[in-house]
C-alpha cells in the first residue's frame, strides 16, 4: 500500500466477521481436526498452515475421488470458512473438483492482521500446500477469486505461467476504484487488478451481477475486456453482490467452463476465436433457462451401487419412451388424415365461391346457345354489315335468361344436397379421429410430468449416491491402509518370533557354556582360596620383616642426620672463611662448576653460524609433526607426531635410528632427561609416556590429568623430577623413579608451554591469558608474574646460561626476558611471520646470539639477539612450521612442519 500503514488499510478495506463463525476443534480420541459447527467428514480435512510472514492460516480441503482439477477458492470480504463450508461441499460435488478454501490472516481462526501483503502470503501458502501435500500440479489448478479475493487470485495467476484457468466472481479493478471511479492508478491503491490482469496467460471467466450495489458491474466488464484469453462471461441480470450462486445459470456456466478448459489448447482455439468476435454478452432475463445438453463427458451419471434398482428404472424408462414413440406415430397419421379433411373443406369453399360466378357465365352460354345460326356466325351482308352487329331479339333473350336462371337454381340445389351428404359422411370420421388424439395428449402430458418427477428423484438419488460413494471410497482406502498395516505388523511379529526363537537357542547355548565355565571357575576359586591363605601367611611374615627394616632404617636416618648436621656446620665455617679471604665469588664459581660437572656433565658449545640451506628433508610422521628436540651432546634428533610414534634420527645422514611405540594419542610435546636416559612425551590421550632410551621400552605411563597434556619438561640438574601441564587447569610434578605424582598445582588460565630453569629450583609457564609466571618447584607457588603478550603464549625457552627466557605469542611477537629481573630485553617481529598454533615452539641458539622461530607461511625467521635485526629467512617447508630446535656439537638447526616433514639446516 505504499505509504499508507497496514492498520489504516485494514480498517478501510477488510471486514472480518466478529466474532468468527467457527472454532477449530481437535477430537481427543481420534485426533481429528474439524470445524466446531460441523461433524467430521471423511473427505474433508482442516489444516493449519504457517505463512512466510509469520502468521498461521486455517484451510479447508474437500476431496472428490472423481476430480481431475483442484480449485483454490479465495472468498470475499466479511466471510470465513464457517459460512462457506456448505457451499464448498456443493461446488465440489456438482463441479467434480477437489477444492481448497482458506481464511485470510485475521479472518476466522487465522492469526495475524488482514493486510494486502498478508493475503498474498496466504494464497502462496495455500498453493504450496496443494503442490507439496496433495501432489497437485500447476496445470491441474484453477484459481477462484470472489470480490476482494480477486486481488490475491490475480496476483498469483500473474506469476504462474502454466495455470489451468482462473474464475473471477464479482471482481474489483482496484481498492480505490470501488469507492470512487478514478481514471488512473495511484501509488497508495491496493489490489491493482487492472494492471495485473494483462499478465495472466490462461483462460479467464468473469461472473458479475448487473445490479451489484457493492462492486459496480463496470469492474467485471472492464477486466473481461483486458484479458488475454477471454471466455464467454456471465452477466446475471438483476444479480447483486452476494446472491449470484442462487441463479441456475451460475452452476451451468461454471460447469461448461471447466469442461472446456479440460480440453487441450488446440481444441480450445474455437471458443477463443468466438470470444474475440463475441457480440454483446447475453444477459439472463429470468431465473430459469431450458435445460441444454452438457458437453462435459463426465456429466454422465456415475454407476450406482444399487445396480438392480437403477437397471429396473432404466428398463421402465425405455418402455415409456417406446410407448411415447408409438403414440407420436399415431398422432402423425391422424395429422395426415386431418390434412386430407382440410383439403376437402377447401374444395367445398372453392365451390361456394364458384356459385357466385357461374350464373353469369351460364347465362352467356345459354344466350349463345339459343341464338340463330346466322347470328352466331358472323356472315357479312352486301353493305358490309355482319350478322353479329345486328341487335338481338328481345323475345329470345328473355326466354334464354329464364332458362339459365332455372338451370342455375337446379345446380345449386344439387350442390347443396351433395355438400350435406359429404358433411354427414365425414362427421363420424372427424369425431373418431379427434377423440383418441385428445385422450392421448392428456395421457402423454401426465406421463411427461411423471417422468420429470422421476428425473428429479434420480438427480437427488444421484447426489446422495455420489456423497455415499465419496464416503465409501474414503472408508475403503482407510480399510486398505489398515489391512496393509495389520499385514505389516503380522510380518513384523513373525520376524520377531523367529528372531526370539533364534535368540532363545543362542541363550540356551550361552547358558550351557556359562554353566561349564562356572564349574571351572568354582574349582579355580577353591584353588585361589588356598593360594590366598598362603599369601596371607606370607604377608604376616613380610609385615614383621618390614617392621624390623623400618626400625633399622630409622636408626640409619638418625645417623645420617647427625652426619648432615656436621656437614652443614663445616659448610658454614667454610663460608665464613671465604668471606674473610675476599675471594668469595671465585670460590662460588669453582664450587658451582664442580657440582654442575658432577651432576650434568660439562658442555662446551661452539659458536653457531646462521644456516642458509636445507641439508636433509625427511617425511617423518603422517598427519604432522608437533615437537622436536636434540639429545644432550649428541647429533640424534627426537621427533613426535600425529601418528602416535616417537622417532630418533641421525642428523648427519638423515636416517632413522629407532622408533618408540606405545602411545595412544597424538604427541604434543617432548622432553629428555639431562643424562639422556629417559624420553618423555605429552599426549592428547591425557597421559604421559616415559621410554628408556637404551631399550626403547615404555618405563612408565603417568596418569592423572583429565584433559590433553600439552607441555612437558625434565629438570636440568636431576633425572628424577618431571613437570607437565594439561588443559585441565593443572600442572603436576612427577617422580620419574617411582612413577607417581608428587605435587599438583591448580591455576585459572590453561598453560601452553613450560620449562625448568637451569638450577631446577624454579620453573616458568606461559598461559592462554598471555601472562608469564615463575613458580617455586618445591612450594608450588607463584614467585613472579608478568604480562608477556596481548594474546596466548605459545612457547617458552630458557637459554643455556639460564639468564634469558624467550616467549612467543599468538600476537606474532617474540619477547626476550631477563630471568633475574623479568624485564624485556628484546622484541622480535617480522611482517610475514605468523605463529601457526597454540603450541608453536621457538628457540635460542646455544651461543645466545640468534633467535629462531617458524611461521605459518612455511618460512623460518632468524634474528640477531644483540641488535634485533633480521639475519635470514629460510624457505624449505610447504606447510606451517610448528617447532624449531638447536643441538649437536655443531649447533645444527632442525625444524618440523604440519605435514610431518623435518628439515636439517646447515
Amino acid at each position: 500500500m505504499g505509504g499508507v500503514t497496514s492498520s489504516v488499510a485494514a480498517k478501510l478495506a477488510f471486514f472480518p466477521p466478529s466474532p468468527p463463525s467457527y472454532e477449530v476443534v481437535t477430537e481427543p480420541e481420534s485426533g481429528v481436526v474439524r470445524l466446531s459447527r460441523y461433524h467430521h467428514r471423511e473427505n474433508v480435512e482442516v489444516l493449519r498452515l504457517p505463512t512466510r510472514r509469520g502468521t498461521e492460516i486455517v484451510a479447508l480441503y474437500v476431496r472428490n475421488p472423481m476430480a481431475a482439477f483442484t480449485v483454490l477458492y479465495s472468498h470475499g470480504n466479511a466471510a470465513d470458512l464457517g459460512q462457506m463450508y456448505e457451499l464448498f461441499l456443493e461446488l465440489s460435488i456438482h463441479l467434480r473438483v477437489n477444492l481448497l478454501g482458506y481464511d485470510y490472516s485475521g479472518y476466522g481462526q487465522s492469526s495475524g492482521k488482514p493486510t494486502e501483503q498478508n493475503t498474498y502470503a496466504d494464497i502462496e501458502t495455500a498453493y504450496k500446500c496443494l503442490i507439496e501435500n496433495y501432489g497437485a500440479k500447476e496445470e491441474e489448478i484453477i484459481l477462484y477469486g470472489q470480490s476482494v479475493g480477486s486481488g490475491p487470485t490475480v496476483d498469483l495467476a500473474a506469476r504462474l505461467p502454466h495455470l489451468r484457468a482462473i474464475m473471477l466472481h464479482s471482481p474489483i479493478l482496484s481498492g480505490l476504484r470501488v469507492m470512487y471511479p478514478v481514471k488512473r492508478t495511484y501509488w497508495f491503491d491496493i489490489y491493482k487488478n487492472i494492471d495485473k490482469i494483462s499478465l495472466v496467460n490462461c483462460p479467464v471467466l468473469v461472473i458479475h451481477g448487473t445490479s451489484d450495489e457493492v462492486v459496480d458491474f463496470s469492474h467485471g466488464k472492464k477486466l473481461w475486456e483486458l484479458c488475454n484469453e477471454k471466455y464467454e462471461p456471465l452477466w446475471l441480470k438483476g444479480g447483486k453482490h452476494c446472491d449470484l450462486e442462487l441463479f441456475p445459470e451460475y452452476l451451468k456456466h461454471v460447469k461448461k467452463f471447466i469442461s472446456t478448459v479440460e480440453k487441450s489448447p488446440s481444441q480450445r482455439s474455437t471458443w477463443r476465436k468466438s470470444a474475440e468476435q463475441f457480440e454483446p454478452p447475453r444477459q439472463s432475463t429470468d431465473c430459469f433457462e431450458p435445460s441444454r445438453k452438457s458437453i462435459d463427458r463426465r456429466e454422465k451419471s456415475r454407476q450406482s451401487t444399487e445396480k438392480s434398482r437403477s437397471k429396473d428404472q432404466r428398463t421402465t424408462n425405455v418402455e415409456n419412451l417406446e410407448k411415447i414413440k408409438i403414440s407420436f406415430d399415431q398422432m402423425e397419421k391422424s395429422r395426415r388424415s386431418l390434412d386430407c379433411f382440410e383439403k376437402s373443406r377447401k374444395n367445398i369453399d372453392q365451390l361456394d365461391r364458384g356459385r357466385k360466378i357461374k350464373p353469369v357465365v351460364i347465362k352467356k352460354q345459354l344466350c349463345l346457345h339459343f341464338l340463330p345460326i346466322n347470328r352466331r356466325f358472323g356472315r357479312r351482308t352486301g353493305r358490309g354489315t355482319s350478322i353479329d352487329s345486328m341487335p338481338p331479339d328481345p323475345l329470345i333473350c328473355s326466354s334464354s335468361e329464364e332458362i339459365g336462371t332455372a338451370a342455375i337454381k337446379r345446380a345449386i340445389r344439387a350442390l347443396r344436397k351433395r355438400h350435406l351428404l359429404e358433411e354427414g359422411a365425414h362427421a363420424p370420421a372427424i369425431n373418431a379421429l379427434s377423440r383418441p388424439l385428445v385422450a392421448q395428449g392428456l395421457e402423454w402430458k401426465e406421463k411427461a410430468e411423471n417422468l420429470e418427477l422421476e428425473l428429479q428423484q434420480c438427480y437427488k438419488a444421484h447426489t446422495r449416491l455420489s456423497e455415499q460413494l465419496v464416503v465409501e471410497i474414503a472408508e475403503c482406502r482407510k480399510s486398505k491402509a489398515l489391512v496393509q498395516e495389520k499385514e505389516e505388523s503380522i510380518n513384523n511379529l513373525q520376524n520377531d518370533i523367529s528372531l526370539a526363537r533364534e535368540e532363545n537357542l543362542q541363550i540356551k547355548q550361552d547358558l550351557d557354556e556359562k554353566t561349564k565355565a562356572l564349574d571351572l571357575l568354582m574349582s579355580e576359586n577353591q584353588s585361589l582360596k588356598a593360594q590366598l591363605e598362603e599369601i596371607r601367611l606370607k604377608l604376616k611374615k613380610t609385615e614383621t620383616e618390614n617392621k624390623d627394616l623400618i626400625d633399622r632404617w630409622m636408626l640409619e636416618k638418625m645417623n645420617s642426620a647427625e652426619k648432615l648436621n656436621e656437614v652443614n656446620a663445616m659448610y658454614e665455617d667454610m663460608m665464613q672463611q671465604l668471606k674473610v679471604s675476599s675471594i668469595e665469588q671465585l670460590a662460588r664459581q669453582q664450587v658451582d662448576g664442580i657440582v654442575r660437572q658432577r651432576e650434568a656433565g660439562y658442555v662446551d658449545h661452539a659458536e653457531s653460524t646462521v644456516p642458509s640451506s636445507c641439508k636433509h628433508t625427511i617425511h617423518a610422521h603422517e598427519g604432522g609433526c608437533g615437537s622436536i628436540l636434540f639429545q644432550h651432546n649428541s647429533d640424534k634428533l627426537i621427533s613426535g607426531g600425529q601418528d602416535r610414534t616417537v622417532k630418533i634420527w641421525d642428523t648427519k645422514s638423515g636416517t632413522l635410528s629407532s622408533t618408540l611405540h606405545g602411545c595412544l594419542g597424538s604427541l604434543l610435546d617432548l622432553a629428555i632427561t639431562h643424562d639422556n636416559r629417559f624420553i618423555i612425551a605429552a599426549s592428547s590421550s591425557n597421559n604421559l609416556y616415559v621410554w628408556e632410551t637404551s631399550s626403547g621400552r615404555v618405563r612408565h605411563t603417568l596418569t592423572g590429568h583429565t584433559d590433553k597434556v600439552c607441555a612437558v619438561d625434565a629438570s636440568k640438574v636431576s633425572s628424577r623430577n618431571l613437570l607437565s601441564a594439561a588443559y585441565d587447569h593443572t600442572m603436576k610434578v612427577w617422580d620419574l623413579v617411582k612413577g607417581y605424582c608428587t605435587n599438583t598445582i591448580i591455576f585459572q588460565s590453561n598453560c601452553n608451554s613450560l620449562s625448568y630453569t637451569m638450577d631446577g629450583l624454579t620453573f616458568c609457564s606461559g598461559h592462554v591469558d598471555g601472562n608469564l609466571r615463575i613458580w617455586d618447584s618445591r612450594m608450588g607457588k607463584v614467585v613472579g608474574e608478568v604480562a608477556a603478550h596481548s594474546q596466548a603464549v605459545t612457547s617458552i625457552y630458557v637459554s643455556q646460561s639460564g639468564n634469558l627466557l624467550l616467549t612467543s605469542g599468538r600476537d606474532n611477537l617474540h619477547n626476550l626476558f631477563d630471568l633475574r629481573t623479568l624485564e624485556i630485553c628484546g622484541t622480535f617481529r617480522a611482517n610475514g611471520n605468523r605463529v601457526a598454533s597454540n603450541w608453536s615452539r621457538s628457540c635460542i641458539s646455544p651461543d645466545e646470539k640468534c633467535v629462531t622461530a617458524g611461521s605459518s607461511d612455511g618460512s623460518i625467521y632468524i634474528w640477531s639477539r644483540l641488535n634485533n635485526n633480521m639475519l635470514s629467512i629460510l624457505e624449505g617447508h610447504s606447510s606451517p612450521v610448528l617447532s624449531c630446535a638447536y643441538g649437536g656439537p655443531g649447533n645444527t638447526l632442525a625444524s618440523a612442519d604440519k605435514n610431518g616433514n623435518l628439515c636439517i639446516w646447515c
